[in-house]
């Protein structure tokens, strides 16, 4: 798995983030992100998912690959890794979509002190408004018939992420997104217990205009999945930040460096950080 470290600008640093990427999304996509984490004091992990970017393999077929590998195996190689590494007085963790969905799939998730979901969501697609509703459910129908043709889906061609994604990913996203309870549907009994016994503060955030990834109905879904949390939910209007359009990818975007990532940082810092 290729990963980038920034180390925090004060070398005393005590505490640690792990980013989890959204699906298909490379980790350079952070890296502007992450880079502020550090200046403002954090040791920063930044990593790509099995199939993806630089953690592609010759030997690993896309076919083989599952979606619920990125967190039983994935996600939770970064939290081991950061926790034997770093031994942080504070582990925090920042998932980005998928991010936040498969978080409680890793074994060291209960290791972590506080986390952050950015537009995070439940698939399910009747989550979504008409008409956006029904691409969704065609997105979930279509899937299946191109994944079965080769070892990578074009995803990136489709619209639907940066890069292709591995076909065994997205023929099991197709299947979690055409479920009630999304990826909680399949997953076996110890994962659900992990889910429902997570008890860390958690700060979601969620973007008004974000229509076709992750509309604030889906945002406020995913947190049922996480009921022991302590949350926080702000579902941010672009105007309130002098901005025309947020959607799913624009926050990760510098000129939040003085607003929305100032935020993180409050809320990181200020346990009765609040709206």
């Amino acid at each position: 798995m290729s990963a980038t470290i920034f180390f925090a600008k004060n070398k005393n640093a005590d505490k640690t983030i792990v980013i989890a990427s959204a699906l298909g999304v490379p980790r350079y996509i952070y890296f502007k992100l992450a880079t502020f984490l550090a200046n403002s004091g954090y040791n920063v992990l930044t990593f790509d998912y099995r199939g993806i970017y630089e953690s592609q393999s010759q030997n690993i077929s896309g076919s083989d690959i599952q979606m619920d590998d990125w967190g039983s195996f994935d996600i939770d190689a970064a939290l081991q890794w950061s926790l034997g590494h770093w031994h942080p007085d504070e582990l925090i963790y920042l998932g980005h979509s998928c991010g936040g969905q498969l978080l409680g799939l890793a074994n060291h998730a209960p290791k972590i002190d506080k986390a952050i979901f950015v537009a995070s969501q439940s698939g399910f697609w009747k989550l979504w408004a008409f008409p956006q509703n029904i691409g969704v459910w065609c997105v979930w129908q279509i899937i299946p018939l191109i994944a079965n043709w080769g070892n990578d889906f074009p995803a990136r061609a489709l619209g639907l992420s940066s890069t292709n994604i591995p076909a065994g990913v997205a023929k099991q996203w197709a299947r979690w997104g055409k479920s009630e309870n999304y990826l909680w549907d399949f997953i076996a009994k110890k994962d659900r217990q992990r889910y429902r016994k997570l008890s860390f503060p958690l700060f979601a955030l969620g973007f008004s205009d974000d229509r076709y990834f992750g509309p604030p109905k889906a945002v406020k879904k995913l947190l049922e999945y996480y009921p022991a949390t302590q949350q926080l939910l702000h579902i941010c209007t672009p105007e309130d930040y002098g901005q025309k359009h947020i959607g799913h990818f624009n926050f990760l975007k510098q000129e939040f460096k003085n607003t929305l990532w100032q935020e993180l940082i409050q809320w990181i810092e200020n346990d009765h950080f609040s709206y």
